[in-house]
């Protein structure tokens, strides 16, 4: 009996290692987890929740100190490439023709500075994320449902991310001097004042400066709030910077993600005005 002891148990063993390892493809599947590369860091955050850990997500490009993008890696070979638009993949040496090159939109045409605030629109992030899942999809269909569930969540955070802010800042009295950062800070503070567009698109040229001088000059006096970032005019942030209730939003740091980041403007912004 002795004997019998050891045969069940390894009979046992190997039943249950049948049982529970994983079929062979589904095991190198695991193993081989895909890698894509995504032209703008904040389409890398959006892809990176989008995919969990069933995607490999390298961004091509960062954020320096005043808001500029730096392109951080290459492309390997043949390698999948998300980008916004044919345009923007250009700027990246990317043809609109090259193989395995995804694109959220065929054409955007939009300027630059509104392409540098659609990750802070809380309006069109919605549309940005049902592009990107529409083109994850197409890399990993097996996994549809699970992004489906993934694209649910991500818009329900930035649903309570922005209430939560609402919660901190509207009723804060603003002059809203931010580049990019504008339509976050302002879906939270509907009463925020934004510069007219013709005068916001002097100044940034250097021009009208006296008029920029005087609304700065009349929300001191009013003892508002003056919101800036590392995408607003180098004139602009010249004439605000001595201001005592200045805010100034840095662009996020390399991989912070993407909520966190969302929720830290409002929390920044927050702090400061709690302290009063």
């Amino acid at each position: 009996m002795r004997r019998a002891v050891p045969f069940f148990l390894a009979l046992s063993l190997s039943i249950a290692a049948l049982l529970y390892s994983p079929p062979a493809s589904t095991a190198a599947s695991m193993a081989e987890t895909p890698s894509v590369y995504v032209t703008l860091p904040w389409i890398t955050g959006m892809a990176r929740f989008i995919v969990g850990s069933t995607i490999n997500v390298y961004p091509l490009s960062a954020w320096n100190e005043t808001g500029t993008l730096k392109n951080v890696r290459r492309v390997p070979g043949d390698a999948p490439v998300i980008a916004l638009d044919p345009l923007d993949a250009k700027r990246y040496g990317l043809e609109a023709g090259r193989l395995g090159l995804y694109f959220l939109y065929e054409n955007l045409p939009l300027p630059d500075e509104k392409r540098d605030s659609l990750q802070f629109d809380a309006s069109a992030l919605p549309f940005l994320s049902q592009r990107l899942l529409m083109v994850i999809s197409r890399l990993r269909p097996d996994n549809y449902a699970f992004y489906q569930r993934r694209l649910a969540e991500f818009q329900s955070r930035v649903d309570s991310t922005l209430e939560v802010g609402k919660s901190q800042i509207r009723d804060m009295s603003i002059l809203d001097l931010s580049g990019a950062v504008s339509p976050w800070v302002r879906a939270a503070a509907p009463g925020a004042v934004r510069p007219p567009e013709y005068l916001w698109e002097a100044w940034a040229k250097g021009d009208r400066l006296r008029e920029l001088s005087l609304a700065v000059d009349e929300a001191l006096r009013r003892g508002w709030w003056i919101v800036t970032d590392a995408w607003t005019p180098r004139y602009v942030l010249a004439a605000s910077s001595d201001a005592p209730k200045n805010i100034h939003i840095d662009p996020p740091a390399a991989d912070q993600d993407f909520f966190v980041y969302l929720h830290d403007i409002y929390l920044k912004m927050w702090n400061l005005y709690a302290r009063r």
